[in-house]
């Protein structure tokens, strides 16, 4: 059962969070434009149902993909069943059914969600296609950044891209940025810029890589 679901809104945008989804506690985001209630679900994760009853009353428009990791398609065929609208994916993500994908995003790439304009920012590194969007102050991360450190890596030479993903693109927003990550608690762009400027004064393993902690001695 999802956990009560925080709204967060600014002038344009309403974002409806719904957390411990299903056996990875997978967290969901909904965004509303408030101008005309379309709405974009992001990610397939476990128990759409609640999801699907938090976005009742507006007009479903996208479903917005961060990655293909299992726990984040868990519910794609049975979103693509109730669901009569375009699904976004980044054209690496080796996990995808990119048969089924409408659009293939990419980095830069602009979408219009009735009046808000998401800004899509390409972060590999957790995976090959991972997208975080973008709309002042939330970007919604997926699995790329959490409070702490960077999402889980398979090699030292994706946790250098990720790394390389979160120091060029998210932590170049402003500081005030609400990260609305997959799983968990958010955080602040500014509180990440701090963490990560403590790993940066250390060495490192030459194999460092899986879960990695920024201020972990």
């Amino acid at each position: 059962m999802a956990a009560p679901a925080p709204l967060y809104e600014s002038d344009g945008l309403r974002v409806v969070k719904l957390s411990a989804l299903g056996p990875y506690s997978n967290n969901a985001f909904i965004l509303i434009d408030k101008a005309t209630s379309q709405s974009a679900i992001i990610d397939a994760v476990p128990e759409m149902d609640q999801v699907l009853a938090a976005a009742a009353g507006t007009k479903i428009s996208m479903v917005l993909f961060t990655h293909s990791h299992p726990d984040h398609i868990h519910s794609f065929d049975a979103l693509r069943e109730k669901v009569a609208a375009p699904f976004y994916m980044h054209p690496d993500e080796p996990w995808g059914d990119h048969s089924r994908i409408d659009v293939a995003l990419q980095g830069g790439d602009s979408i219009e969600l009735g009046d808000t304009k998401l800004q899509v920012i390409h972060t590999p590194g957790h995976t090959p296609g991972g997208l975080c969007y973008y709309h002042a102050p939330y970007c919604v991360v997926g699995d790329t950044l959490f409070p702490g450190g960077p999402g889980h890596s398979t090699s030292n030479e994706n946790l250098l891209t990720l790394i390389g993903s979160i120091t060029e693109h998210l932590h170049s927003l402003p500081e005030n940025t609400i990260i609305l990550n997959g799983h968990g608690d958010e955080t602040t762009v500014g509180a990440s810029r701090e963490e990560y400027a403590y790993f940066a004064t250390k060495e490192h393993d030459a194999d460092l890589h899986g879960d990695v902690l920024w201020e972990q001695d």
